[in-house]
């Protein structure tokens, strides 16, 4: 004898479905394209209200510096008062039996072999340098790192952007992987 189910728990699957698809993540309002930046085309505004954080303006224009700084690194350096945070201790558990770095080595090597993949390149990562984590149940994670692009070639920093999911309840979503940009001075 088959059941039917209740609309109620139809249109309960319907919304979960919703929320879990391929193509939408809430809490980034879709799902991010591969080698698409989400700073790209966006202009860095200090806000006037953070002016009232500080009782000293030398203070003040030096948290200044330091948000413009991490702008123009576009989510790959600490920037104050945001919500983001570094992973100080890469050697600490994220999980049982799995450190931090672990972690994120496979979260930067995903991202590195999406762009292998869609770029015909051979980059390998060899060593993290800093990763800078946004988000709660659904992370972003900046992931600055070395690598090479051919077995015996030099060094080359590369940075990594990632969505991850609290409790890896669905598969991270590699964002991209490039060599970092040189700052400009």
């Amino acid at each position: 004898m088959a059941t039917e189910l209740s609309p109620m728990k139809k249109q309960k699957v319907e919304e979960e479905e919703k929320i879990y698809s391929d193509t939408y993540v809430p809490e980034l309002g879709c799902k991010p394209q591969w080698d698409v930046d989400s700073y790209d085309g966006r202009e860095y505004e200090s806000d006037p209200e953070d002016r009232k954080l500080f009782s000293d303006d030398e203070e003040y224009e030096e948290y200044r510096k330091e948000r413009r700084r991490a702008f123009d690194s576009k989510g790959f350096i600490y920037e104050p008062l945001s919500g983001n945070y570094p992973i100080k201790d890469l050697d600490a558990l994220a999980y049982r039996n799995v450190t931090s770095r672990e972690m994120m080595t496979d979260l930067a090597n995903l991202c590195a072999k999406k762009l292998n993949e869609t770029k015909k390149k051979t980059v390998e990562l060899v060593e993290l340098v800093r990763v800078i984590v946004l988000g709660g149940g659904t992370r972003k994670a900046y992931i600055t790192f070395m690598a090479r692009e051919s077995p015996n070639g030099p060094l080359i920093e590369y940075q990594a952007k990632v969505v991850t999911y609290a409790k890896n309840l669905k598969p991270p979503v590699p964002i991209l992987c490039r060599p970092s940009p040189i700052p400009s001075i």
